[in-house]
C-alpha cells in the first residue's frame, strides 16, 4: 500500500479517527484528573568514605560498591520499614509501605537512592529520611560489630593518640638537650622504641575504627517535601491516550479496508477485471422521484452527471477507431449496480450527437428502460421474436430525445435464456443493426443469469458497469471469466456511484431541469434520485 492509498483510507475514515482521538483524550483526562495526587521524596546515601578520604583505597571502594547493593536490598525489608514507621508515626503497615518504597544502588557507584511515594508530600519526605536513619543505625551490625565495640575502639584510639603525643614530646626534649648523659641516651632509646610500639597499636586500632570503615553510611542528600505531584498528569495522560486512540482508529480503518473487497478506483478495476475504465459517474442523490429524473442527459443536460456520460461516449468511440461500433451490450456483475440508468444515458448521449440509436431492453427478467422513458411495455422485443408480422419501427417507440428509439421487452417469457440465444434473436439483432446506426442492449446481470453471456458474442463490444460501493472483487472476477469463456469483447468498465469529490453544478442545474417536450411533468423540479438502479 503506497502513501496515497494510505491517506485515502485514513481520509475515508476521518470521522472515526477524530472521534477516537477526542473521546480517548477526554476520558483519559477525566479519569486522571479524578485520581488522588501522589508525591515522591528521595534521599541519597553514600557507603564508605570515598568522598572524605584524601587517598581512597581501591579495595575499600570495591567493598563499598558491593555493600551499596546490600543496603538497597534491605532498605525495604520489614524490620527497617517497621522502625521507620515507628520513627515517623505513619498509620500504616510495613507491607503497605513496601509497595511505595524503591531503593536503588547506582551501578559502579557507592550511592543508594531511596524513593518514597505518598499522597502527602511531607509524610513522603519524613518516611524517606526515617528509612535512611534506620539504615545508618543498622549499618555496624552488618559487619558483626555492636555499637559498644565501636565506642570502645574509639576510646582506645584516643588513649593511644594521647600516649603517642606525650612520648613524642618527652623524646624531643631529651634529643634537644645539650650535654646529654649516658642515662639520657638510654632513656631516648627507650622512648623511641615505645613510639614504634604505640604507632603500630594505633594503626591496628584504626583499621577497626568506624570512621574509616568501608561500610559506613552517610546521608548525602536528605529528602525534602516535593512541591509538584508526580501523578496523575492529566495533560500527559490525555496526550498518550489520544495517540493510542489515533493508532487504534487508523488500525481499524486499515483492517476495514483490508476486509472490504469492494472496487472503488480505476486502478482496482484494472487489476480485477483487466479492462480500462471508460468513465466514472458520480452518485446522484435526491428524493424519490419518477424514473424520468434518472435520465440526466435529457432532464439535466448541464449537470456534471451529463458531462460524465458525454465523456463515457467519447471514450467508447475511441475504443473502435478502426471499426465503428454498431452494437453494444451493457451489463453488470450483480443487480442494482446502475446498468439500466447507464444504458439509457449513454444511448441519449450518442443520440444527442446525431447518431440514430436504438436502446433494446434485453433484460427479460426485470426490465426497467420503459420506466425511465415513461413508455408502455405491451409490445417489444419478445413481440418481434415471436412473430414476423410485427415490424421493427412499429414496435420500437420514439422518445423525447431526438434520434433515440427504445425497444422495450414486451411480455416477459418463461425461458429468457433460450429466447435470447436462439437463431431468431441473431437474425433480429442483424435487422436492428441495419436499421439504426447504433444498437445498445441492456441485459440482465451476468452473475445472476446467463442472458448476458449468451448475448455478449453477438455484439461488437461489452461495457461492464461497476458500482463503487456494491461491486465485489469476487463477482467481478467471475464476470471476467464468464466473458472470456464466451469470447466476448469487453471494451471497458464504467464506475458508477462514485462519491462526489467537490461542489458540482449538478444540483444547481437540478433546480432548473431542461424541458422535455410532450410530457405533462416537464415543469417538475428536484434533484435526481440515486443513479444505482436497474
Amino acid at each position: 500500500m503506497d502513501l496515497r492509498r494510505a491517506l485515502r483510507v485514513v481520509g475515508a475514515w476521518w470521522p472515526l479517527v477524530i472521534a477516537s482521538v477526542i473521546i480517548s483524550a477526554g476520558v483519559a483526562y477525566a479519569v486522571a484528573n479524578a485520581q488522588p495526587k501522589a508525591f515522591e521524596a528521595r534521599t541519597a546515601l553514600i557507603v564508605g568514605q570515598s568522598l572524605s578520604g584524601v587517598n581512597p583505597d581501591y579495595t575499600q571502594l570495591l567493598v563499598s560498591q558491593r555493600l551499596s547493593t546490600t543496603y538497597a536490598t534491605i532498605a525495604d525489608t520489614k524490620p527497617i520499614l517497621e522502625k521507620a514507621i515507628a520513627r515517623v508515626g505513619a498509620p500504616e503497615t510495613a507491607a503497605d509501605l513496601a509497595q511505595r518504597v524503591t531503593a536503588v544502588a547506582a551501578p559502579d557507584s557507592a550511592l543508594v537512592t531511596i524513593t518514597v511515594r505518598d499522597t502527602d508530600a511531607s509524610r513522603a519526605a519524613a518516611i524517606a529520611n526515617g528509612i535512611a536513619d534506620e539504615l545508618i543505625a543498622a549499618s555496624p551490625a552488618l559487619q558483626g560489630r555492636g555499637k559498644e565495640l565501636g565506642a570502645a575502639v574509639e576510646q582506645e584510639l584516643a588513649a593511644v593518640q594521647a600516649q603517642i603525643t606525650k612520648t613524642q614530646t618527652e623524646a624531643d626534649a631529651i634529643a634537644n638537650r645539650t650535654g646529654r648523659t649516658p642515662a639520657d641516651d638510654a632513656r631516648l632509646e627507650t622512648l623511641q622504641a615505645r613510639l614504634v610500639t604505640l604507632r603500630s597499636t594505633y594503626a591496628s586500632l584504626l583499621s577497626f575504627s568506624s570512621t574509616s570503615a568501608a561500610n559506613l553510611l552517610t546521608v548525602v542528600e536528605p529528602a525534602t517535601a516535593p512541591v509538584d505531584a508526580v501523578s496523575p498528569r492529566p495533560a500527559l495522560t490525555a496526550l498518550l491516550a489520544a495517540i493510542v486512540g489515533l493508532f487504534l482508529a487508523v488500525a481499524i480503518a486499515f483492517l476495514a479496508d483490508f476486509l472490504d473487497d469492494s472496487v472503488k478506483t480505476e486502478s482496482e478495476v484494472q487489476d480485477v477485471v483487466g479492462v480500462p475504465t471508460l468513465g466514472t459517474i458520480e452518485r446522484m442523490r435526491g428524493g424519490k422521484r419518477r424514473e424520468l429524473y434518472r435520465l440526466a442527459m435529457a432532464v439535466y443536460p448541464r449537470s456534471s452527471a451529463a458531462e460524465a456520460y458525454r465523456t463515457l461516449r467519447t471514450n467508447v468511440e475511441f475504443t473502435s477507431i478502426d471499426r465503428p461500433l454498431r452494437s453494444l451490450l451493457v451489463t453488470s456483475a450483480l443487480a442494482s449496480e446502475g446498468k439500466t440508468v447507464t444504458t439509457a444515458n449513454l444511448a441519449a448521449a450518442f443520440a444527442q450527437k446525431g447518431t440514430r440509436v436504438l436502446l433494446v431492453d434485453a433484460d427479460l427478467r426485470r426490465p426497467g428502460a420503459h420506466e425511465i422513458f415513461g413508455l408502455p411495455n405491451v409490445h417489444g422485443l419478445t413481440t418481434l421474436l415471436r412473430s414476423d408480422a410485427a415490424g421493427i419501427h412499429a414496435v420500437a417507440r420514439h422518445t423525447e430525445v431526438e434520434n433515440l428509439d427504445v425497444l422495450t421487452t414486451g411480455p416477459l417469457p418463461p425461458n429468457p435464456a433460450e429466447l435470447l440465444g436462439s437463431q431468431r434473436m441473431r437474425a433480429l439483432l442483424a435487422d436492428l443493426i441495419s436499421a439504426y446506426d447504433l444498437v445498445i442492449l441492456d441485459s440482465a446481470p451476468i452473475q445472476v443469469v446467463v442472458d448476458a453471456a449468451v448475448l455478449s458474442p453477438l455484439v461488437d463490444g461489452v461495457i461492464l458497469v461497476v458500482d463503487s460501493s456494491r461491486s465485489r472483487r469476487g463477482s467481478l472476477r467471475q464476470a471476467r471469466e464468464t466473458f472470456a469463456r464466451a469470447n466476448a469483447i469487453v471494451l471497458g468498465a464504467v464506475i458508477n456511484g462514485v462519491k462526489a469529490g467537490g461542489s458540482s453544478d449538478y444540483y444547481e442545474s437540478a433546480r432548473t431541469p431542461a424541458a422535455v417536450p410532450g410530457r405533462d411533468d416537464r415543469a417538475v423540479t428536484g434533484p435526481v434520485p440515486d443513479s444505482r438502479s436497474d
